[in-house]
């Protein structure tokens, strides 16, 4: 039986880290270790830490620089053979979600999640084009602790660094990603990543530059790939659903000249 680290995240949230703590007692896995890592909180979070020791494995309460130096920190006390990390406040779906993600085999396992009451879904194969256009919550993705480890989160990234800790192993060393086409946790709304959208294309956009081979960057720096079908899942678009039917014209018009002027590059 695989044992899972599960880190949660919090700063003076002291309310949602209780939601958080029941949801993982509610758990029907055993073989698990939780370690909460805090911002120093200056409100009763150490109150609700002391009341769940015999859920806590390991906490700290120290000063950081943001959340995903908050998650680096977290990986140094991991010692499950899998990682998932949840933000205060956010809840397993249910209680057989670590028996459900236990049946699945691969590096990094992916999976949906509600996010702020809208569903972002994987299929049950994602290629990188997939994982680029879709994004991910790091609360519905498990990761290999070795992997993990080797990896990290790359702090100068201040929005999307969970989503270059799949992609760059995945590009680097073609590890195993699996997907669960289903809800593994519900994550509350309004995060920094959902209101700086014009932030996370630049950032995805980099590590597209940073990461993917120059043989196939072209491809997916082109806005004709974006196909309809995927158009409802892309991350940046998200948030602008009434410009849909002029994006699907301009990417069919674009298509359109591309097929009979096939000299003419896009770009």
């Amino acid at each position: 039986m695989r044992k899972y680290t599960i880190i949660v995240v919090t700063r003076n949230n002291a309310e949602g880290l209780e939601r958080t703590l029941l949801s993982i007692r509610q758990l029907d896995y055993a073989e698990k270790e939780i370690v909460v890592i805090d911002g120093a909180s200056s409100d009763r979070t150490m109150e609700v830490l002391e009341a769940n020791q015999d859920v806590v494995t390991r906490y700290v309460s120290e000063k950081d620089s943001g959340i995903y130096n908050a998650m680096n920190k977290g990986i140094g006390f991991a010692t499950g053979d899998y990682v998932v990390f949840m933000n205060a406040g956010d809840i397993f779906a249910g209680s057989n979600i670590l028996s459900l993600v236990n049946a699945s085999d691969g590096d990094i396992i992916l999976g949906c999640e509600s996010y702020g009451g809208q569903v972002r879904m994987v299929k049950p194969q994602m290629s990188l084009y997939d994982i680029l256009s879709v994004g991910i919550n790091h609360q519905a993705v498990y990761y290999r602790r070795e992997i993990l480890q080797r990896y990290g989160f790359d702090e100068s990234y201040r929005l999307i660094a969970d989503l270059k800790s799949v992609v760059e192993p995945l590009v680097k060393e073609k590890v195993s990603v699996s997907c669960i086409p289903e809800i593994l946790a519900v994550c509350e709304g309004g995060g920094l990543s959902k209101q700086r959208w014009k932030d996370i294309r630049k950032e995805n956009q980099r590590i597209i530059e940073e990461v993917v081979e120059p043989f196939y960057r072209a491809d997916y720096l082109r806005f004709s790939r974006i196909s309809p079908e995927m158009l409802p899942h892309f991350a940046v678009l998200s948030a602008f659903r009434s410009v849909y039917p002029m994006i699907r014209m301009i990417s069919k018009v674009l298509r359109f000249f591309n097929k009979r002027f096939k000299h003419i590059p896009l770009d």
